[in-house]
């Protein structure tokens, strides 16, 4: 208990890491919507209208706010984008922050033509609001003039926490959807993967990759590795700083090839800048450690 008061004292998250988590997550997103048609984003079923799709907690949503039907689409599109790249810039992280989330909101529910990475996108950017928020920074790159304030420190650790376990349980429960199926058992599934019409690897990796896979030895193998890779990026949010930085590590080995043999570009960017999250709490210089315990010597 008395590591953890400590670790809380000496929390401080505004790094690099913390910068390039953001505007990962932005770039993620903005590509899909500079990249994808409104009929693509917004594919409602026949039948349904702006009424019934902006109903209950939707109806706040960036989309419905602005309209709710196609006249207003490039609207929202563009208000999305401007925020997406003043997140990406580093502008005033402390308000950016909010108007980042309503974005990922409104993304997640009101988008159909969703990757799997929306919510987690969603999620990420609702605890990154009080990690945020204290932040007087007028550019994320620059560095912390001084140390979080007592009052905004204890809750920037806790979202920091929560966020790090939300992503152990995010991988854990990818792995076990995964052993429900009998072809990540047997070690089968990449080979199935490989020809599968929808998310299959593309055509100039296809030869190399029947070649490989034609292996029984192989293929067990690369599908086992995917298992293994995802146990140890789950494991890896319970260690230190530095345990963790192994895990992004392991986090771009694994989406990077998603990305390449699948196309999920934009979902595996938003894995990437999760976990690179986990990592923002960046050693406290001794000098701010000493003011960080004034400070809250004097709250109390």
């Amino acid at each position: 208990m008395n590591r953890l008061w400590q670790a809380a004292q000496s929390f401080e998250p505004r790094g690099l890491p913390l910068g390039l988590a953001r505007s990962l997550l932005a770039f993620a997103q903005l590509t899909t919507l500079l990249l994808t048609s409104d009929r693509t984003l917004f594919a409602d079923p026949p039948g349904v209208t702006a009424s019934t799709r902006c109903a209950g907690l939707k109806g706040v949503s960036l989309w419905c706010v602005s309209g709710g039907d196609a006249r207003t689409y490039t609207l929202g599109r563009v208000l999305a984008i401007t925020v997406l790249l003043v997140v990406i810039v580093g502008y005033r992280p402390r308000w950016s922050c909010i108007a980042h989330y309503y974005v990922t909101f409104s993304i997640a529910v009101d988008v159909t033509a969703t990757n799997g990475g929306d919510n987690v996108a969603e999620i990420f950017a609702m605890l990154l609001i009080p990690i945020c928020l204290d932040d007087r920074r007028t550019w994320a790159w620059q560095k912390p003039a001084g140390p979080l304030r007592p009052a905004w420190r204890g809750g920037a650790f806790a979202a920091h926490a929560a966020l790090r376990c939300q992503i152990a349980i995010i991988y854990l429960a990818a792995i076990a959807s995964k052993l429900a199926f009998p072809s990540w058992r047997d070690g089968a599934a990449l080979g199935v993967l490989a020809h599968d019409p929808e998310f299959g690897f593309p055509g100039v990796v296809q030869p190399y990759a029947q070649q490989l896979l034609s292996h029984a030895w192989a293929t067990d193998t690369l599908t086992w590795s995917v298992l293994v890779v995802e146990t140890l990026i789950a494991l890896s949010m319970a260690f230190r700083r530095r345990t963790r930085s192994y895990g992004v590590v392991l986090a771009i080995l694994l989406h990077g090839a998603i990305i390449v043999l699948m196309g999920l570009f934009s979902f595996g960017l938003i894995m990437i800048a999760v976990v690179l999250a986990a990592c923002t709490d960046m050693p406290t210089p001794r000098r701010a450690s000493d003011q960080t315990r004034q400070e809250a010597v004097i709250a109390v």
